[in-house]
């Protein structure tokens, strides 16, 4: 394991606990007979398991074949007690509003949650944590994981090209994957057009930019890279908790591991290893967006 600032022995629960959580989501799923999920509460359509998480293991293998890497934390951290507070910030807002929204959901009010879900989420991924970040950075110093969208070498651009290709091949045309969006599920282009806009934004963009360029990457500078990684995907994974039920709690935790959780696991990789946002943003891309471009 690579060295952190953390004790060894957090670091290692992490990792191990991480890598039980996703070993047991789709043996809970194949266990039970769910076979197939439902990839989200307004969709009809049925995914197989093996859709979510062939596409995600195979992106993983490529990137890991590539032996080009950024390293794992892209700077070093004097301030530990800053860096604590920043990761404990940003991990204690991806965990309050997905169970907020739950239990708002729980009580009979799905409209509700589908009403704030779209619009609260640059209020409560974007402005929260730039404000917090800016608080609670070292006193009288820069903050050393300040985001950019520029790569400085152009391996960080190249490398992630045929993980990001295979990844939406396999996802949206592969033997798995599941039925592509028709005019019938979005007759009208105008509603569409509007939908995959936000989408975009509020999921392919946003959701990379917090998770990954801000909690994973704190993260990794206190755990190491792979504990990093297992903690923002089960925490993106959690994130759609209100809107990916499955009828019973257990199915939904153990289908959210397995569809987001190992598509986190894939982008957190990427970002991991090539530090070029623009990469899982491309992935997220290719799973939520060009579905519908290809109608």
């Amino acid at each position: 394991m690579e060295k952190t600032g953390a004790r060894p022995e957090v670091a290692r629960i992490a990792l191990i606990g991480g890598l039980v959580v996703f070993l047991a989501a789709p043996a809970l799923l194949l266990a039970t007979g769910n076979g197939t999920i439902q990839p989200s509460a307004d969709s009809d359509k049925r995914l197989s398991l093996w859709g979510a998480v062939i596409p995600a293991l195979a992106g993983i293998l490529l990137v890991r074949a590539i032996p080009l890497r950024a390293p794992s934390s892209p700077a070093k951290v004097d301030d530990r007690r800053a860096l604590r507070r920043q990761a404990g910030a940003l991990a204690l807002i991806a965990f309050v509003w997905p169970l907020a929204l739950f239990l708002v959901s729980m009580a009979g009010q799905q409209t509700l949650v589908r009403d704030v879900w779209g619009l609260a989420k640059p209020l409560v991924f974007l402005v929260l944590p730039l404000i917090l970040l800016r608080t609670l950075r070292p006193q009288g110093k820069p903050d050393p994981f300040r985001l950019t969208w520029r790569s400085r070498q152009t391996w960080q651009w190249l490398a992630p090209i045929p993980a990001v290709l295979v990844f939406g091949w396999l996802y949206v045309l592969g033997p798995f994957a599941p039925p592509l969006p028709t005019a019938e599920d979005y007759p009208d282009p105008v509603y569409l057009a509007v939908v995959a806009t936000l989408t975009f934004f509020t999921a392919n963009v946003l959701e990379e930019v917090f998770f990954r360029g801000m909690l994973q990457t704190r993260l990794e500078a206190l755990f190491g890279r792979w504990p990093g990684i297992l903690l923002t995907s089960l925490l993106f994974a959690w994130l759609h908790l209100p809107t990916h039920g499955q009828g019973s709690l257990p199915l939904t935790l153990g289908a959210i591991v397995a569809f987001q959780g190992f598509f986190g696991l894939f982008t957190g990789y990427l970002w991991s290893r090539y530090r070029n946002l623009w990469a899982p943003i491309a992935a997220h891309t290719a799973m939520n967006t060009v579905p519908l471009l290809l109608m």
